[in-house]
């Protein structure tokens, strides 16, 4: 899977490296910008742009030009970029799926000794969504049918989602779960978050660890 990147590793001084805001639109006339770095300046700018125009408008009603206006580029960049719009879309949920998963990972990787992992874990998730509820909507929502990459991109975080879970267990309680249960807990999690986050409530996202938690492990408490 590709990395996205403002600017190549080395570039420690470039003009979008790391930590610097991403500006909506480049400098006008010779910036001396090389085309790699502009071409990659649209393309996350179309990533961004598309997850807020899916927000406003819904898979029903999203263009390309709701996209393009967005990330204040051409209709025609957009189609330099991404050959439809369920391309960038897909682009969009991966790197956000991404995100989110890394995030999760940190946190458990930060948490002390004696901190349960799956309790980091959640906090770590539900803090991505409380402080990007953007992207939270859109890695959260069911898809519809005929997007079947996007359906299968968010089977996968799912599936992600989900084996980072039974490492919190023990080999053994691992052991007693019936097949797909993990990843059907997960499922519903995902949809629970999104009427809280449909429902702008966002702002309450955090306090529903402790709930969540409760959930996640029940199959290990009922073993």
């Amino acid at each position: 899977m590709t990395e996205l990147r403002l600017v190549a590793p080395e570039a420690e001084d470039g003009p979008f490296s790391a930590g610097t805001p991403l500006p909506r639109r480049l400098p006008p006339g010779r910036h001396g910008i090389p085309a790699n770095l502009v071409r990659e300046h649209q393309r996350l700018r179309l990533l961004k742009a598309m997850t807020e125009a899916l927000n406003t408008h819904g898979y029903a009603s999203v263009t390309t030009t709701h996209v393009s206006e967005l990330a204040n580029v051409s209709t025609s960049t957009f189609y330099k970029h991404f050959g439809n719009l369920w391309d960038c879309l897909l682009a969009a949920y991966v790197a956000a799926a991404d995100s989110l998963c890394a995030e999760i990972e940190e946190g458990c990787a930060a948490a002390g000794e004696g901190s349960e992992p799956l309790v980091a874990g959640i906090e770590a998730g539900l803090g991505f969504f409380a402080a990007r509820p953007e992207l939270g909507r859109l890695l959260s929502a069911q898809a519809p049918r005929e997007a079947s990459a996007l359906c299968a991109a968010r089977r996968l975080l799912t599936s992600r989602l989900a084996t980072m879970l039974r490492r919190t267990r023990a080999a053994a309680d691992a052991g007693r779960q019936p097949p797909g249960l993990d990843e059907r807990l997960i499922d519903a999690t995902l949809a629970f978050l999104h009427t809280r986050l449909a429902a702008e409530d966002s702002g309450r996202i955090a306090v529903l660890a402790p709930e969540l938690v409760a959930i996640l492990d029940r199959p290990r408490c009922a073993a």
